[in-house]
């Protein structure tokens, strides 16, 4: 099969190699009028790292990727990127920019280095365009098709510094494992907007998000640890304010000695009286959070059921049956990407209730 020998062989062109400081933010702040992206914001890709950027829809995870390339200038602050560094950037927009007279091998090809040149019609194979499909003119092809071409053109340039952004958008399961695989074997810097664990895990070693209204955070580990270690900071954030408020509301007491009391043995009489402040205390537990919990169980739940039903229409992509029909390409492919949208979705709903939880667990009183 055509597609078959790329999946263990295919390999980026050798990049040349870069600096060690591939490119660095320096107090960078980014503002459109009112409107605050990120403000004084420290950043430095070091050669040979690999990023996951992830964060909801208009947080600056795009405006981030630009200004890492130089494309869009900080509103304050510095910029430098390294030395010996080529740049390529993939998005979904690039697809917009191929000549729409070209074929799809042409395309390829145009960019291609020599070593590259002769494996471009196996590679497009493992990004379903197969057998004649390459001669087909970019002008025919629907935008998820362009966007396939654009990713293969730029897997065939030898730059040393990647930035992808949502490269798995419209992919079946072969062509993603083609470039997961090539991408852990890549040996220069990678960056990649994207909420896809399964495809990221393997391959990322830290995860830098963006929150509307936050300064983006660094995760030193793959989208696994982020999703366990923002929650957890997420909760000690909880609790440090409501510590905060706590203390803003509570009366001042006049400074006097501070005298240890001996705790009183409780009397038999007395034992009904904790049996009933136990209750009050289970009741109020379970009344903050039970709700909580159940929430947590839903949304861990669909989480599951999302995953698998993106992990099916993924596979789904590459049968027979959708590769050679245009629309249930298409119909296939949006159902992909309202999958992954709601992910991310639950995803950050997973971590404000792991947060909610602790803190909660923090403030309710404890059973003796």
């Amino acid at each position: 099969i055509e597609a078959e020998d790329p999946i263990m062989n295919f390999r980026f062109p050798n990049p040349p190699n870069s600096g060690h400081s591939v490119a660095k933010l320096e107090k960078a702040s980014k503002r459109y009028g009112n409107h605050t992206i990120f403000e004084n914001f420290d950043f430095e890709v070091v050669k040979g790292e690999k990023f996951a950027i992830v964060g909801p829809n208009g947080a600056g995870k795009s405006t981030f990727c630009r200004m890492i390339t130089g494309q869009e200038e900080p509103t304050s602050g510095a910029f430098t990127l390294g030395m010996r560094v080529s740049v390529s950037y993939f998005s979904q927009n690039h697809a917009d920019e191929l000549d729409p007279n070209k074929t799809i091998l042409e395309t390829v090809e145009e960019t291609a280095t020599r070593d590259a040149a002769p494996h471009c019609r196996n590679l497009l194979g493992c990004f379903l365009f197969r057998g004649d499909d390459v001669f087909k003119k970019i002008g025919v092809l629907s935008g998820g098709e362009r966007s396939r071409v654009a990713l293969v053109r730029m897997l065939v340039q030898p730059a040393n510094f990647l930035i992808l952004d949502e490269p798995t958008n419209h992919l079946d399961m072969q062509s993603q494992d083609v470039l997961q695989r090539a991408l852990i074997d890549y040996p220069g810097t990678v960056l990649i907007v994207s909420h896809n664990r399964n495809f990221l895990d393997p391959l990322v070693s830290k995860t830098l998000e963006f929150r509307p209204g936050c300064a983006p955070t660094l995760y030193p580990g793959n989208i696994s640890y982020y999703l366990e270690k923002s929650a957890a900071d997420r909760a000690r954030e909880e609790k440090t304010r409501s510590q905060s408020k706590a203390v803003a509301a509570a009366p001042q007491l006049s400074k006097r000695p501070v005298v240890e009391a001996t705790p009183a043995p409780v009397a038999s009489g007395n034992r009904k009286d904790q049996r009933k402040m136990e209750a009050e205390i289970r009741n109020q537990r379970n009344k903050v959070l039970k709700p909580l919990q159940e929430e947590l169980t839903s949304v861990e739940g669909k989480i599951a059921e999302m995953e698998k039903a993106q992990a099916a229409l993924t596979q789904h992509l590459s049968s027979e049956e959708v590769a050679s029909s245009p629309q249930k390409f298409r119909e296939t492919t949006n159902a992909l990407e309202k999958i992954t949208q709601s992910l991310e979705v639950a995803y950050s709903r997973w971590g404000e209730l792991t947060a909610a939880i602790e803190a909660a667990e923090a403030k309710l009183p404890q059973l003796p």
